[in-house]
């Protein structure tokens, strides 16, 4: 047996309603996020952490810049790797989530503009035809997708880590034919309110809550009246 809804419950979403309409169609506040840029980079070579240290973690990948070095961490490390020990005849084009827009450098957002700590977020795409090619990838992950009627593999890849000034010496185990841009920003997200649709929705409410108070009135009874209703059947 479905129990009757009561109607102090009745009432009281009857009485939020037209007040919730108020202000979900006419919301004063909202969000806008950007990402300023902190600095730029070229990758040149890659590392690889070969035992810990007091700054980093054994089997960290290191992205070789010249002003920075990217270390990350080595549960990521451990998945990019995979990747760029792919025996392929081309480079892998990095894009967004979207395949058809390639990214003109890689993205390293900050946790903010401070911080040593960075997430990068990209996906990478290779365009093959090679049955012995699409194995490979096939094998590391990449995605058999589509777009603009082309065929393509695809696979999104998330990369965290911390940043830190390049030293004078290096030894890369090894080295791009040409270097990877990277742009480094830090997300900001500002809050905004509409002072004119605040004042509209506040001037509002109270006759919301009148034209609510009328429906409730009427909810009221016929609430009660399934409650009657239904011990009339027992």
């Amino acid at each position: 047996m479905i129990k009757p809804i009561s109607a102090v419950v009745v009432a009281t979403l009857l009485l939020n309603g037209c007040t919730f309409i108020v202000w979900g169609m006419n919301d004063p506040f909202s969000e806008t996020t950007s990402y300023p840029l902190v600095g730029e980079d070229s990758i040149q070579s890659f590392g690889m952490v070969k035992e810990n240290t007091a700054q980093l973690a054994k089997n960290s990948l290191v992205m070789m810049g010249k002003q920075y070095w990217f270390v990350v961490n080595p549960d990521d490390s451990l998945k990019l790797q995979a990747v760029l020990n792919a025996d392929l005849d081309k480079q892998f084009q990095m894009v967004e989530q979207n395949p058809r827009y390639t990214y003109r450098a890689l993205p390293v957002t900050l946790k903010s503009k401070e911080s040593k700590a960075f997430t990068s977020d990209f996906c990478l795409r290779y365009d093959t035809e090679k049955a012995a090619e699409a194995a490979k990838l096939e094998a590391l992950s990449f995605k058999k997708t589509s777009s603009d009627n082309k065929s393509f593999y695809l696979r999104c890849m998330t990369a965290e880590g911390r940043y830190y000034q390049a030293p004078q010496s290096l030894k890369a185990d090894y080295r791009f034919k040409q270097s990877v841009q990277v742009e480094i920003r830090y997300k900001v997200t500002t809050k905004h309110t509409d002072a004119g649709k605040l004042i509209e929705n506040i001037g509002a409410t109270p006759l919301a809550l009148a034209g609510d108070a009328v429906l409730a009135v009427v909810a009221l009874p016929l609430a009660a009246f399934g409650k009657v209703a239904d011990s009339l059947r027992k």
